[in-house]
């Protein structure tokens, strides 16, 4: 799966696609990565932390495009 990363939400979808495609829960990966399920859940729905908006904002307006390659659902 190749998906075009432009907005905080875009990188939501994607992460949540791909971790469902694994089988696996929201608690499940925020144990694993050392994080809370709550930092997981507002990633996956694209509620940007100030930084992030700000990042996508800086990719835009110098025109890079972000894509990602993960594995086929």
């Amino acid at each position: 799966m190749r998906a075009l990363i432009s907005t905080p939400e875009d990188l939501g979808d994607l992460v949540r696609r791909v971790r469902t495609s694994h089988g696996l829960t929201q608690r499940e990966l925020a144990a694993r990565l050392g994080t809370s399920q709550r930092y997981l859940h507002e990633l996956e729905v694209g509620k940007p932390k100030r930084a992030d908006a700000h990042y996508f904002d800086v990719l835009h307006r110098l025109g890079i495009q972000l894509t990602a390659e993960a594995p086929d659902e």
